[in-house]
């Protein structure tokens, strides 16, 4: 199914097994962007990337997929592994599905942007050219803020609205991002998919997870920027020197934002990382 967008097509494929959608801009012998988007409620591809698909577009091929769990991709989840290694074989397989061979430029925002960190740790199933993690910390450094309130929906579009205040203060279309997050908020099986990895467990069933992030990056070579907001109260400040701490090459670039500058203050953000990727 194909529907036109400003300057982008929705598409949907058959990847590893899993019903994706996707959207697609600029010419396919272009070097691949993939971008990742966030995970709050009602996270998608269109919701994250919509104001920044059409400018990348122009000089590379840009590939925004619905995670699996989210958008109008399969709403299937996998309790036994990381959230994070499910998702990039996931992405693995949507891209080898569309035949891209070349190794991608990932931008990914909140946990979109810890999903590209975690590509970065080996054996990883993705080629990645350089890394752009907007508000992605890689799991860890979360404020008590957001364990305890951006987890949380009651289902109503009040307490949604609550969620995106979290997440950016007012920006020019923020009236059709809250309406498009909200429609696939309420598509069937998203709660679900959101709610089912934090289901509380006996303390008896609670697994021993040994996660020394982000000691698994050291000697990473490939280029890395790091993206914060000045007033984002989700994470805490110095989560980005933590990576660095791993990868001494990583840049670190503040904005006067909250959590999100893809929504925000995209255009900045999109000189700033065009003149990354070119590097």
């Amino acid at each position: 199914m194909d529907t036109s967008f400003s300057g982008f097509e929705e598409r949907y494929v058959r990847a590893g097994g899993f019903v994706t959608r996707y959207l697609e801009a600029g010419d396919r012998d272009a070097q691949p962007v993939l971008l990742l988007h966030d995970g709050a409620w009602g996270g998608c591809s269109s919701v994250s990337w919509g104001a920044m698909i059409q400018p990348l577009a122009e000089n590379y091929r840009v590939l925004a997929p619905d995670m699996l769990g989210f958008g109008g991709t399969d709403k299937v989840v996998f309790l036994d592994r990381s959230t994070y290694q499910f998702r990039l074989v996931h992405l693995a397989e949507f891209l080898s599905t569309l035949n891209v061979t070349d190794s991608v430029r990932i931008i990914g925002s909140s946990y979109g942007g810890s999903t590209a960190l975690r590509s970065l740790v080996q054996p990883s199933p993705l080629r990645v050219h350089c890394v752009v993690s907007i508000s992605g910390t890689g799991g860890a450094w979360r404020t008590d803020l957001f364990r305890d309130q951006l987890g949380r929906w009651d289902g109503s579009e009040e307490d949604l609205m609550r969620v995106v205040n979290l997440l950016t203060d007012e920006f020019p279309g923020i009236d059709g991002h809250f309406q498009e997050r909200l429609f696939w908020a309420r598509k069937i099986g998203h709660y679900r998919a959101m709610k089912a990895p934090t289901a509380e467990l006996p303390s008896e069933l609670r697994p021993q997870i040994d996660d020394p992030w982000p000691t698994q990056l050291i000697g990473c070579k490939t280029p890395v920027m790091l993206v914060k907001g000045e007033r984002d109260e989700l994470l805490e400040s110095d989560w980005a020197d933590h990576i660095k701490g791993a990868i001494p090459h990583a840049q670190i670039v503040t904005l006067d934002c909250k959590h999100s500058p893809n929504l925000e203050l995209p255009k900045t953000l999109l000189s700033l990382v065009e003149a990354f990727m070119k590097d």
